[in-house]
């Protein structure tokens, strides 16, 4: 009944950051077609991959089902497809440390936070300032991605470098289904014939609205994560309760059993006495 409650509070949130999402999306979007990607900071591609960085969002207490098992097998299996790379991880969980430390470096735990929002910032700044020193040539996030109240799925992305064809990925993209609402963002970003005038300088715009683009696919990642943990812990509760609803009615239908058995015995007893008596 408590995650029941708190799916709504995750939702709202989630749905309250997509017309801010949407505005930066279409506004990098357009940007980045103005001049090459090297000249940016975080759109650099690097020639090849020694080091990766991973913002793993798990849960900070158990009962929540499968939840985190399957989004660590999805990151595993993400992992043994890219060879010998050296893994680097920022655990947004509790649950999550363990599997940071077995499978790479834990550069920093953010879990002790009460309100997750509050670490958007700081785990921001780490990997902008980690790419943009080469310390990592990709950042991907990792979490459980809301579907509906029964389906949530294990998902990685990638977030740094900024590329143009992951602007469009992400614009042509449909927003997660809220109680009945979507937002969608403009298909059409990306071929948009409007011409914007920005000041100073284009660069200078992009290289300061990068950093927000990349809050919000943190902030949208750990809103989705909250709602699949609320309602991934609401299943699993109902179906505990009905297991052991369903398992007491058996304990207590074989401990009629043995009660009705013992009485027909020593009701017997007590006539087989009462005979041999007479």
């Amino acid at each position: 009944m408590v995650s029941a409650s708190k799916i709504q509070k995750a939702q709202s949130k989630a749905l309250s950051a997509k017309p801010y999402a949407g505005a930066i999306y279409e506004m990098i979007a357009n940007l980045s077609y103005d001049f090459e990607s090297n000249e940016i900071p975080l759109m650099r591609q690097p020639k090849f991959t020694a080091n990766d960085l991973y913002v793993l969002i798990s849960t900070n207490r158990g009962l929540a089902g499968s939840l985190n098992v399957n989004l660590f097998k999805k990151i595993e299996s993400h992992i043994d497809e890219r060879g010998k790379i050296n893994h680097n991880f920022i655990t947004v969980g509790k649950k999550g440390r363990y599997f940071a430390l077995t499978n790479g470096k834990l550069v920093a735990d953010l879990s002790e936070e009460k309100e997750r929002v509050g670490v958007i910032s700081a785990i921001t700044k780490i990997i902008t300032e980690g790419f943009a020193e080469q310390t990592y040539d990709e950042v991907y996030i990792a979490y459980s991605d809301f579907i509906t109240a029964f389906s949530q799925v294990p998902s990685v992305k990638k977030i740094l470098p900024v590329s143009r064809n992951l602007l469009e990925e992400v614009s042509h993209k449909k927003s997660l289904e809220i109680v009945g609402h979507e937002y969608q963002n403009n298909p059409d970003l990306t071929q948009s014939t409007v011409k914007f005038y920005y000041e100073p300088d284009p660069i200078s715009v992009l290289n300061n609205l990068l950093p927000f683009y990349i809050e919000i696919q943190i902030a949208e990642a750990i809103f989705e994560a909250e709602a699949s943990e609320h309602s991934a812990r609401m299943i699993a509760m109902k179906n505990a309760y009905d297991n052991a609803t369903e398992l007491s009615d058996g304990l207590s239908l074989e401990y009629n059993k043995a009660r009705q058995s013992m009485i027909t015995t020593e009701i017997n007893d007590i006539t087989v006495a009462q005979s041999v008596l007479r």
